[in-house]
């Protein structure tokens, strides 16, 4: 039984007060408008019309259940009318967790011309900088820089960020410039460590297609980007950073490279969603504009 279907002849007959005229109104046989009347009877184990052979009127119990079913059609056709609506105005809630760099210089610097295009959407941020499941925390999508591990999400790749060596002024005026190797093990690093497993402060680069690593001495360990970034803005030791996010610094002379040839491979960046599948076109769209502004501000560097 087409459950909605009989609601919705049950609803035609208690109108007209004729199975006739139901059945003529929507083309279909007096008998079928009758049987679908006496199957929902059955079903709800109630009689919900009188019947006699001049007219058909609603039971206490069928005035009850009329009322009720007119409301669900109502909600029913209102979610349908939005959801088609949906598919010509983009509209609604955006849910997308980022690293706090990316949020800070990808996204916001630009998110005004996404409202211009956009503008019945609604764009919730939030900033973490470790691995969260995007169905439990309610999220659209995710993105992430570095590495992937294995997982049940989709990656979709953005592309590849540039990694830089960089110190403050300040760090300068106090522990001098690290001019080689062999000179870091008189210098100060920030740890950067996300989650509770324990890793060691390396500096890391790449030599001859190898990685390779010297341990460094650190007072300071962060677990994100915001912090990492701006504790070395605050001469607390050396860092390697996404470059497309220190590029003003760099510029300002806030930050000075250190070590140009001894810089770590570039670190990929993807966005990250459970599926696919019957995704909202906003989310799908939103997804193809930081794409679109990521590859532009990579094209910078």
């Amino acid at each position: 039984m087409d459950k909605l279907e009989v609601i919705k002849r049950f609803i035609l007959v208690s109108d007209t007060g004729s199975f006739t005229k139901a059945a003529d109104l929507i083309g279909v046989p007096k008998s079928a408008i009758s049987a679908s009347i006496s199957q929902l009877e059955k079903h709800l184990n109630v009689r919900l019309l009188h019947r006699s052979t001049r007219k058909l009127t609603l039971t206490e119990t069928g005035e009850r259940y009329l009322d009720s079913c007119k409301q669900l059609i109502f909600d029913f056709d209102r979610l349908e009318h939005q959801i088609q609506s949906e598919t010509q105005t983009i509209s609604g809630v955006i849910r997308v967790d980022m690293p706090s760099r990316f949020m800070s210089t990808i996204v916001l610097p630009r998110l005004n011309e996404w409202y211009e295009r956009y503008p019945e959407t609604q764009v919730e941020l939030s900033a973490t900088d470790f691995r969260i499941n995007p169905i439990e925390e309610s999220v659209d999508f995710i993105i992430r820089v570095g590495e992937l591990s294995s997982s049940d999400l989709i990656a979709r790749p953005l592309g590849a960020v540039q990694m830089v060596n960089c110190v403050s002024k300040h760090y300068i005026q106090t522990y001098g410039t690290p001019t080689s190797l062999e000179s870091l093990s008189n210098h100060m690093m920030i740890h950067y460590a996300v989650g509770s497993k324990a890793i060691q402060c390396e500096f890391e680069y790449v030599e001859k297609k190898t990685v390779k690593v010297v341990q460094m001495n650190y007072k300071l360990t962060v677990n994100s980007t915001d912090a990492y970034l701006h504790g070395c803005l605050n001469g607390m030791g050396i860092v390697q950073i996404p470059k497309q996010g220190v590029r003003d610094y760099l510029l300002k002379g806030d930050l000075v490279e250190i070590l140009p040839e001894y810089t770590c491979a570039a670190m990929p960046v993807s966005i990250l969603y459970a599926s696919r599948k019957h995704m909202p076109q906003r989310v799908l769209y939103f997804m193809d504009w930081i794409c679109e502004n990521f590859k532009a501000s990579l094209s910078q560097d």
